[in-house]
């Protein structure tokens, strides 16, 4: 090999162990335990995630939070899972929020309160989480404050079918067919609410 060969080769050496040494970020870090996640290596994306979740980052609580809640990569416990979707959302997660009011919602690990899961589902949708946009929109269908409001709930079906929630411009295309007399909407809340 020629002395430039040599030299260009060290470079290359240096560059990837100061690339290893060099801390990655927590987005960096998130993303690296996602794609664990989805390929279902576990125990490494929780690896990553519990220590984040414990210096306070948000969305690392909220997803060990649902590592807890499914038990996987860590031991199941609905009461971990709680205290963490409950400080993610307190800190404005809005995975942590989506998630806390999921359990209100259908009453997992804590007594069933349509109030509360309205409150953190609407905390969500305002934070950008779209399935939350969708349950937020049923919610205002079904009267959750007292009173059905129509405006509200298409405004957040509205929203949630421009980000590409198909089950949110279905139920806007019914209501519209239903509003002009060509259809009849069968609402059912409950079928709504356990889609994502």
């Amino acid at each position: 090999m020629s002395p430039t060969t040599y030299r260009w080769l060290f470079i290359a050496v240096i560059a990837l162990v100061a690339w290893r040494l060099i801390p990655l970020s927590t987005e960096q870090e998130l993303a690296a335990a996602n794609r664990a996640w989805r390929v279902g290596h576990f125990e490494q994306a929780t690896g990553i995630w519990q220590p984040l979740a414990e210096q306070g980052q948000p969305r690392a609580q909220a997803l060990m939070g649902w590592s807890h809640e499914l038990g996987q990569g860590s031991e199941q416990s609905l009461t971990q899972a709680i205290r963490l979707y409950r400080q993610s959302a307190e800190a404005g997660d809005a995975f942590g929020q989506y998630r806390l009011a999921e359990l209100y919602l259908r009453g997992v690990g804590v007594t069933r309160d349509l109030h509360e899961a309205f409150r953190w589902m609407e905390q969500a949708a305002q934070n950008g989480d779209v399935p939350a946009m969708l349950k937020v929109g049923v919610l205002h269908l079904m009267g959750v404050n007292g009173r059905v409001d129509m405006a509200r709930a298409k405004q957040w079906l509205y929203q949630a079918s421009q980000k590409g929630n198909k089950l949110a411009l279905t139920v806007l295309q019914e209501l519209a067919l239903a509003e002009e007399g060509r259809g009849t909407f069968d609402f059912d809340a409950h079928a709504f609410l356990s889609a994502g």
